[in-house]
């Protein structure tokens, strides 16, 4: 730590890799043995590793040959499956990036973020086909659809395996198969989506190299840690959370439970039956098991360690975990999607645990604390703007440089958006959030994207969106109304209108409030913190 409060993880005792992300998996998958890697919870259905690398080649090798290279990019919009990182390893081969697009997209959604990345084939199962086949001719540029999870074409789209026959001899030796070099510091791994600090989405553009820091941080402050272990992946693998497991759990071996989506009784028969020891879990999930009775019907005592990620976890809810399970190595860490996966966690530091903090800055990584007023870098128990720096921040935001210079300033430092304070001990807190977006259930909310939807209702004038606390979703939407002149509209007919245009997370759930007008600076900018003001005025009891 020097005079400016800037405060640094400890040096990186991992070497970090030269190879693209693609090169390191498919080592790994060719080095280990043949060993089971994902099971499907609810069907028991097995993938060995040999069969992802089987399988993996063979797409990588079909769009190659189907005309594809890195100024491309690979879309899979799917829900968990045994099936999902196929088209993305694949991809990853060949230096072409890959996009995930959420199953949950209603059309306007999809269309946006498809027309950011553009991408030249988008892979996505039966499930989710109904959205994308209806947009997919609308886009600026039309994507080829290729459905992951059948053996036949599918409404006129081909199947993966058509797919690879189509485009790889029969004779093809996937021995012979090898990945393309990348730059590992320029070239895109992944474009994932975020609201940043403020408006609609944006496509964060995730380079090799920052994915093989995080992959040797990680390594680096788990070493005491067995890697080929059980796990669940129940949180969508398509979000930077969910992303990350997947590819470690790939990269270290042992065995990765899928489940589709997060089904309680499922969930916990299935810790129960494979003795799962370390659970990665969301604020949303520990909710649920401090408080449901279900908990009490399963074998449960397996669990040594719960890591928290994607959104804060308050002390109340850690202190619960660790009464309800008798388990002290409680942990949760803070990152956002333009820090790949982590900034800050405890994982390296468990001494300084402190409940409802979020940990000490990673090694290799830099932080502080900025004072939003003056710029100035704060100490100790003073709260601000919280920064960071380090090989883990992206390259940038897709076709969007104003919005990476908002971000990322000369210096290399993310400016987060959260407002946080460090103790004396250098462990985090975060304490609010300077940005407007909301946290619902782990996915980033932008109350731009909610009011654009609302004012083009026939009857609303003017609208304002605002996340509130709520106890197991960590925030909901909750939005104020100006009625049109001398037009009656319900608070239903608000709610329903927006559901219909919106995944679940981003519903309405908090309420409708109707007001006279929307409070405004004088460059017509929405002010939110009023809004907020306002809502906990007459709202006491909810903890702002």
């Amino acid at each position: 730590m020097t005079e400016e409060h800037i405060i640094y993880g400890k040096p990186l005792k991992v070497p970090i890799s030269n190879n693209s992300l693609g090169m390191d998996i498919h080592n790994a998958l060719t080095q280990s043995k043949e060993a089971p890697l994902f099971i499907d919870a609810a069907s028991g259905e097995t993938v060995t590793n040999k069969t992802l690398l089987k399988n993996s080649c063979l797409l990588g090798q079909s769009v190659r040959n189907f005309g594809l290279n890195k100024k491309d990019v690979v879309a899979v919009c799917s829900e968990n499956s045994l099936y999902f990182c196929n088209p993305i390893l694949g991809a990853l081969y060949c230096g072409i990036p890959v996009t995930t697009f959420s199953p949950h997209y209603t059309e306007g959604e999809l269309m946006y973020v498809a027309n950011l990345s553009e991408p030249s084939i988008i892979f996505c199962s039966t499930e989710a086909s109904s959205v994308v086949l209806n947009v997919k001719d609308r886009l600026k540029s039309i994507p080829k659809v290729i459905i992951m999870d059948t053996k036949d074409d599918y409404k006129g789209c081909q199947s993966v395996e058509n797919f690879v026959n189509e485009n790889v001899p029969k004779n093809f030796d996937i021995n012979k198969f090898e990945p393309l070099p990348v730059d590992t510091k320029d070239d895109v791994a992944f474009i994932l989506y975020s609201s940043g600090t403020t408006g609609l989405p944006k496509g964060v553009m995730l380079t090799h190299y920052n994915y093989n820091v995080s992959i040797a941080i990680f390594d680096d402050v788990i070493q005491s840690r067995a890697r080929n272990t059980a796990a669940v992946a129940f949180v969508p693998l398509y979000h930077a959370y969910g992303l990350f497991l997947v590819s470690l759990k790939i990269l270290w071996g042992g065995i990765l439970v899928i489940m589709k989506k997060f089904n309680p009784e499922l969930y916990l028969k299935t810790v129960q039956d494979y003795k799962i020891g370390d659970i990665n879990i969301v604020p949303s999930i520990a909710q649920f098991l401090v408080k449901s009775d279900l908990v009490n019907k399963y074998d449960l005592s397996s669990i040594k360690a719960i890591y928290s990620g994607a959104a804060p976890l308050s002390k109340d809810i850690e202190m619960a975990l660790k009464d309800r399970f008798k388990v002290n190595d409680i942990q949760q860490g803070y990152g956002m999607t333009e820090t790949t996966v982590g900034a800050i966690s405890h994982l390296h530091n468990k001494k300084e645990n402190s409940p409802g903090s979020c940990g000490c800055i990673l090694p290799s990584l830099s932080a502080k604390i900025v004072d939003v007023d003056t710029g100035k870098s704060l100490g100790p128990m003073q709260s601000g703007e919280l920064w960071c720096r380090g090989g883990v921040v992206m390259k940038g935001y897709l076709n969007n440089p104003e919005a990476t210079i908002d971000a990322v300033d000369e210096e290399g430092w993310l400016h987060t958006g959260d407002i946080a304070y460090y103790d004396n001990n250098f462990v985090f807190y975060i304490v609010d959030r300077l940005k407007e977006i909301m946290k619902c259930k782990g996915f980033q909310v932008a109350p731009a994207e909610l009011e654009a939807i609302l004012i083009n209702h026939s009857k609303i004038a003017d609208a304002g969106v605002i996340g509130i606390p709520h106890e197991r979703d960590g925030e909901v939407p909750f939005a104020f109304v100006v009625p049109a002149q001398n037009q009656v509209v319900t608070e239903k007919e608000v709610e329903d209108f927006v559901a219909d245009q919106v995944a679940v997370y981003k519903r309405l759930r908090g309420g409708v409030r109707f007001v006279s007008q929307i409070p405004r600076n004088a460059s017509g900018k929405i002010l939110h913190r009023v809004l907020r003001d306002e809502f906990f005025k007459t709202r006491p009891n909810c903890k702002n």
